[in-house]
């Protein structure tokens, strides 16, 4: 027999309620168990209602909670005999019973409410006796669980010692149920704002790549929250030059969102004034970002200068994996690399020079793509990149970031999350 089968034995009569025997009180335990597992005040207190009417009769049961800000009890719930329910008024600590068992934290049993001068109605002036237990955790007021019966003397020290015993479960439960209430509302609040700043953020990254007659340009960008540390740009340098960057912050969230902003932010103000090359530019932003020295945060960023003239890159890169250079159906890594930038003042960062060949395509991805595990804790890799590069080389740019992008999707599947930001772009010449 379950808990509550038993408590639904228990024998009543019309003219005397009858309590259960001090075995009650384990099937208290039993019932104050599974009032931990409801997370919702509302249905909490109705439950309550159903289960004390399974071990004390009653004509009218309450729940009052504490407010500290009105200093009274209010918002409660209220059950009568007949199963109507209803919400009671506030009660000033110190007045009624109810007042008077909040305000001295003990319970209060009175059987013949006529003889009490605390006592006043509620509209029934039927009611004869009245049990109200404080609910308390650690002396602190959580509210009050109030009994009335229509029969004088109908509560005695064995059902106090029952509701003191649930009063004491009761309270954890309330205040357990009002965290979670708490806590998923801060939830909703911050869902809101995270999906707020991901449109600021979307706003911030170029929605259209740059457009040369000989070259194609492309963006696959996938965050793994709501805000990416991952960040992309396009800086025009003059009629014949373009800038293109690809950046990981480190860390994720919101903070790293931010700061991937303003670097960025300095980085497009200095480069519009100086128009330096990749070397030049990385160990300005260096040395602003290391002086800062913002929460221990630093940026992984490639940067290339493509000019059109000579159809030539300028290659710096700090901190990400080398850039890949498709040619022929091969695809080939570019040694260049340093620090990130914001991590050592002082850093110096060497730059490579390539030509494009007609129908050669410049690769640059944050590690999120090499570092994609799947179920079986293997990483994509660096020979997975290579292949799925190989196999789209002959592809418009386009397909190339997003096929680089969709094959670490295959490869985590449909029960594996990517744990970072995922961001390639493709710089194509166009074939002959």
């Amino acid at each position: 027999m379950s808990p509550l089968s038993a408590l639904a034995s228990v024998p009543m009569t019309e003219t005397q309620p009858q309590l259960p025997s001090r075995d009650g009180l384990a099937l208290l335990h039993e019932v104050s168990r599974e009032l931990s597992s409801i997370l919702h005040s509302e249905k909490l207190l109705g439950r309550v209602a159903e289960l004390v009417k399974g071990l004390i009769d009653y004509q009218h049961f309450g729940v009052m909670l504490f407010d500290p800000e009105s200093n009274s009890l209010e918002h409660g719930i209220a059950v009568h005999h007949n199963g109507c329910k209803s919400t009671k008024d506030r009660i000033p600590l110190g007045q009624g019973l109810c007042g008077t068992a909040a305000s001295l934290k003990e319970a209060v049993r009175v059987g013949d409410v006529r003889a009490d001068s605390r006592y006043f109605s509620c509209g029934d002036d039927r009611v004869r006796s009245e049990l109200v237990v404080p609910m308390l955790i650690e002396d602190r007021l959580i509210g009050v669980i109030d009994l009335e019966s229509y029969h004088t003397d109908a509560f005695g020290p064995e059902a106090e010692l029952l509701m003191s015993t649930l009063a004491a479960n009761l309270a954890v439960a309330l205040e357990n149920a009002r965290l979670y209430e708490t806590i998923k509302k801060e939830e909703r609040r911050l869902d809101r704002e995270l999906k707020a700043a991901r449109q600021v953020q979307d706003l911030l990254l170029p929605r259209i790549s740059p457009w040369a007659p000989d070259l194609q340009t492309a963006v696959a960008w996938c965050p793994a929250r709501h805000l990416g540390g991952d960040l992309y740009d396009f800086l025009p340098y003059d009629e014949h030059r373009t800038g293109y960057l690809v950046a990981d912050v480190a860390g994720k969230g919101t903070g790293a969102a931010l700061y991937g902003a303003m670097a960025i932010g300095m980085l497009r103000g200095y480069a519009a004034e100086n128009r330096c090359d990749p070397s030049c530019l990385l160990s300005y932003l260096n040395d602003e970002l290391a002086g800062k020295a913002v929460d221990r945060r630093f940026l992984a960023i490639a940067f290339a200068i493509y000019d059109r003239r000579d159809h030539s890159v300028t290659l710096a890169n700090a901190g990400l994996p080398y850039p890949y250079l498709l040619r022929d159906g091969n695809t080939e890594e570019l040694t260049v690399a340093g620090v990130p930038v914001g991590a050592m003042s002082g850093s110096e960062y060497p730059q490579i020079t390539i030509t494009l060949e007609p129908g050669d395509a410049l690769v640059l991805a944050t590690d999120g793509i090499e570092e994609a595990v799947n179920k079986d804790q293997q990483h994509f890799g660096e020979r997975r990149t290579r292949h799925t590069l190989e196999k789209l080389a002959d592809r418009p740019a386009s397909d190339i970031a997003q096929g680089l992008l969709e094959a670490t999707d295959d490869f985590l599947g449909s029960t594996c999350s990517p744990s970072d930001d995922r961001t390639v772009v493709v710089i194509k010449r166009n074939p002959d």
